[in-house]
């Protein structure tokens, strides 16, 4: 099942793939974790397939520059993207929620001597993931139903106005995030209309 699971994924990233492998690579080379995949057996979760790197290089380089302070990843799984951005970012708080007990023992194990790294084993869909006032809401297509989609891009929607808030989704329905009011999409990358990311940002 891995076997495939890699194969299709290759696949999906078409004319990208080189680009792809080749960030995979440099990143594995210098020791960046959370590089686990898991499959879900859950019809409310989607499996665990770490955010590839080369997304996360071009995001970082547009997010570096962007007033925030708490990093908060619904869906945070073997916690690549915490790992990536809490070396890259400086005088940054993450968060990672994450439902699953596997991945969230991999990720306690992994960050356990982090003192900017807060772990929640939750199912983010029900908890009030709002308490902790972030500013930075990141979601790597953690949700296989549409409409649950849309009820946290709402929950989101209602702080907008209250402070700086920046989004970024990674291979979530392009469509529902056109439902976003109130705030402006920054960058928008896709491979083809399953595979890329966009970012949008709101300044008040």
């Amino acid at each position: 099942m891995l076997f495939n699971t890699i194969l299709r994924i290759l696949k999906s990233y078409r004319f990208s793939l080189i680009k792809i492998i080749f960030f995979e690579l440099i990143y594995l080379i210098k020791g960046y974790q959370g590089n686990n995949i898991t499959f879900s057996k859950n019809n409310l979760m989607t499996n665990n397939i770490p955010c590839p790197y080369y997304f996360l290089h071009k995001i970082e380089k547009i997010i570096s520059n962007k007033d925030f302070k708490i990093f908060l990843d619904l869906g945070c799984g073997s916690g690549r993207v915490i790992n990536f951005f809490n070396k890259k970012l400086l005088n940054k708080k993450f968060i990672g929620i994450e439902y699953f007990n596997e991945q969230f023992l991999h990720c306690k194990t992994s960050f356990e001597k982090h003192e900017s790294i807060k772990l929640i084993q939750e199912d983010f869909t029900k908890f009030d993931f709002l308490q902790y006032n972030a500013d930075c809401y990141f979601l790597n297509d953690p949700i296989k139903d549409d409409l649950i989609f849309i009820e946290i891009l709402k929950k989101i929607n209602s702080v907008i106005n209250k402070r700086n808030i920046l989004l970024i989704f990674v291979n979530c329905n392009n469509k529902i995030l056109k439902s976003l009011k109130n705030i402006a999409c920054i960058e928008s990358y896709y491979i083809n209309d399953k595979k890329g990311y966009s970012i949008y940002y709101a300044k008040r």
